[in-house]
C-alpha cells in the first residue's frame, strides 16, 4: 500500500515525461512486432477490438493496436504528452482522455482489451485493478508489458563497460547487469496483478530483441529514463556525454539486447463484479 508521501513522490517521478514530450517521441523504440501478434493470437485483438490503454505517452503503443484495426481510448495524465498523441494519431478510432487510471471514466463491461505499455508500475494497483476488471467483458484480457532495456542473460561488452560509467554517475543504481531486476521478476509482478483477486495471470512471455544504438541515440534514449531526468543539469548532461562517448568508442553503432516482458491476465470471477461496490 502506498503511503500519501510515496504518492506525491510517485506523481513527481511520472508527470517528468511530460516536462519531456518531444524528446519521449523521439527517444523510446517502438515495441517488437511480435507482441502485437501475440495480443492477436490469444486476446483478440483486430479489427473493432475495443481497447482501454494507460499511460499512452505519445503513442508508441497505440499506433500499433490502431494499425491492427482496434479502436483505442488512451488514458494519458500529462496534458502535453495527451496533446502530442492526438496531434499524431488523432482520428474515429482513437478517444483521447487527459487524466488518470484512477479516475476516468470506464464504463462497466464494454472494453474488451485494457493494455499498459511500460506504464503500469506508475499507478496504484490496489486502486486501478477493480476499476478495470469491472471495465471488461467477461471474456477480457488486462495486458500489461515492459521493455527492459539490457538483457541480463545476453550482457554485452558494452553493457559491461555501461556499468562502469553508472558507477562513477549514478552510483545508487544496481551495479550487475546480468541480474534480473524490476517485470522480469514475474513472481512479484505477477502477485502485483493479482491481488485483491481481481485478475488471475495466465501467461508471461518474454520476447527479446535488439535496438541499434548510435551516440545520439543513446543519448536521448538514456535521456528520457526517469532516474537520468532526476539529475541536476549539470550531471545529467556529463552522464549523456559519457555515455555516447562510450557508444563511439564502441564503433559508433551498438546492437544493445532488450527484452520485452508481456503479462496476460483475466477478469477473475466477472459474474460477481457486479454485485461488488463500484470503484470510484
Amino acid at each position: 500500500m502506498m503511503t500519501p508521501g510515496m504518492a506525491g513522490d510517485l506523481e513527481a517521478r511520472r508527470m517528468r515525461f511530460d516536462e519531456h514530450a518531444d524528446n519521449y517521441q523521439l527517444a523510446r523504440p517502438r515495441y517488437p512486432a511480435q507482441l502485437y501478434d501475440i495480443l492477436a493470437t490469444e486476446c483478440g485483438l483486430g479489427a473493432g477490438t475495443r481497447v482501454v490503454e494507460i499511460g499512452a505517452g505519445t503513442g508508441q503503443a497505440t499506433s500499433d493496436l490502431l494499425a491492427r484495426g482496434a479502436r483505442v481510448v488512451a488514458i494519458e495524465p500529462g496534458a502535453a504528452l495527451a496533446a502530442r498523441l492526438t496531434a499524431e494519431l488523432g482520428g474515429p478510432a482513437l478517444t483521447v482522455v487527459c487524466g488518470d487510471a484512477e479516475t476516468a471514466p470506464l464504463a462497466d463491461g464494454e472494453t474488451d482489451l485494457v493494455v499498459a505499455a511500460t506504464s503500469f508500475h506508475w499507478v496504484r494497483t490496489e486502486a486501478v485493478l477493480p476499476r478495470l476488471a469491472r471495465a471488461l467483458t467477461p471474456n477480457g484480457w488486462l495486458a500489461v508489458w515492459w521493455t527492459i532495456f539490457g538483457d541480463p542473460t545476453n550482457v554485452t561488452d558494452f553493457r559491461w563497460d555501461l556499468d562502469e560509467v553508472y558507477k562513477r554517475r549514478l552510483p545508487g543504481e544496481r551495479h550487475d547487469p546480468t541480474e534480473p531486476w524490476g517485470p522480469l521478476y514475474t513472481d512479484s509482478w505477477t502477485a502485483e496483478l493479482e491481488q485483491g483477486g481481481w485478475f488471475t495471470v495466465q501467461r508471461v512471455h518474454q520476447i527479446r530483441w535488439t535496438y541499434e544504438l548510435t551516440p545520439d541515440r543513446a543519448r536521448r534514449l538514456f535521456g528520457s529514463f526517469s532516474n537520468v531526468m532526476a539529475l541536476p543539469e549539470a550531471d545529467r548532461r556529463a552522464f549523456l556525454d559519457e555515455l555516447a562517448g562510450l557508444v563511439a568508442a564502441h564503433g559508433g553503432r551498438v546492437a544493445d539486447p532488450y527484452v520485452t516482458v508481456l503479462y496476460l491476465a483475466r477478469p477473475s470471477g466477472h459474474e460477481l463484479y457486479l454485485a461488488r461496490p463500484s470503484a470510484q
